[in-house]
Parts: structure tokens; C-alpha cells; sequence
């Protein structure tokens, strides 16, 4: 009985180490995506800054240019595990907002960007694995400007001091 009971109570441990991305956008992404947009704007504040409503796919094992192989396999498991699935994010007047400096509207395509407006911004983001302590984070993300160019790509991040750093995660892709 007492092996049984032992058993048990391990397999429940083990089952609470394999990450799994929840099935909304929670607000610990919101803070590594804001945190991700100051440093990607560090050097120039974007003006019609657009932010997609809904997470876009990206499975890091399906991408044929290649992610770092350095990834953690937790990360990218977590990553592959939601298939073709796209999470909407709270639009800007939720209190989960993005806590970023600059003004920014949310859009679900980007044919709904104003053209009137001339040059834009419109950045997107794929659903973040987490470890299990949250201090590593694996995502990607696109930038695409204005319809004349644009980039994305895998984000490594890791939580140092209290702060988060961001580091190419390979897969990259132009537009």
C-alpha cells in the first residue's frame, strides 16, 4: 500500500514538471513581450506601432532553417505541443495590457492597418515556454514595417538580476 501511495505521489511530481502553455495569453507573457518590445525599440521609439490580437503559430520543430540547437528540449516541446492553434490577446483597454511607453493599437490582420497613416510598425508574437521556474523563456516574433520590409524569428530569454535578456534563437525569416 505504501508503495502504491509513493507511486502515486511521484508520478503527480512528475506530471508537474512537464510545462504546458495554458490555453490563454497569461501575464507573465505580457511582461516578457513589453520587455522584448522596449529592448527590439531601445534605439528608435516607433511611431503607428500595431500589435496583432492573436498569437501567430510557431513550432520550433517544424521550421527547416533551424532553431539554436543549444534550445532547452522542454521549451521546445511546449512550443510544438499547441499545433496549429492562435491565441487572441486581451485588446488594449484590458488591465493585462502591454506595459509599454509608446502608444500602440491592437488589430487582428494587417490589412486593418490604416494606410492613411504612412509607415507603421505591426508586431506579432508566438504563444512564450516557460521553464519551471519562469526565468527562461523560448517564443518568437515578427516585425514586419510598413509592407516594405519586415523580419521575425526564434527569442532565447533568460531572466537575469531580475531582468530580462533576449538573445536570437535561430529560425529567422524576412519578408
Amino acid at each position: 500500500m505504501k508503495t502504491c501511495v509513493v507511486i502515486a505521489a511521484l508520478l503527480i511530481a512528475l506530471g508537474g514538471c512537464n510545462g504546458r502553455i495554458p490555453n490563454s495569453v497569461t501575464a507573465d507573457e505580457y511582461e516578457v513581450y513589453a520587455e522584448w518590445l522596449k529592448v527590439h525599440f531601445a534605439k528608435e521609439e516607433p511611431s503607428n506601432l500595431y500589435i496583432s490580437s492573436r498569437t501567430f503559430v510557431f513550432d520550433p520543430l517544424k521550421k527547416t532553417n533551424g532553431c539554436r540547437k543549444d534550445m532547452p528540449w522542454p521549451l521546445i516541446k511546449q512550443l510544438h505541443a499547441p499545433g496549429e492553434a492562435e491565441y487572441r490577446l486581451p485588446d488594449s483597454y484590458s488591465p493585462a495590457k502591454l506595459r509599454i511607453p509608446w502608444n500602440y493599437k491592437m488589430v487582428d490582420d494587417w490589412r486593418l492597418v490604416s494606410e492613411e497613416s504612412g509607415s507603421y510598425r505591426l508586431i506579432a508574437f508566438s504563444r512564450i515556454a516557460f521553464d519551471a521556474n519562469h526565468k527562461k523563456a523560448f517564443f518568437a516574433a515578427s516585425d514586419a514595417c510598413g509592407g516594405l520590409c519586415g523580419q521575425g524569428g526564434a527569442v532565447y530569454a533568460h531572466k537575469q538580476n531580475g531582468a530580462w535578456l533576449f538573445e536570437d534563437g535561430g529560425c529567422n525569416w524576412l519578408y
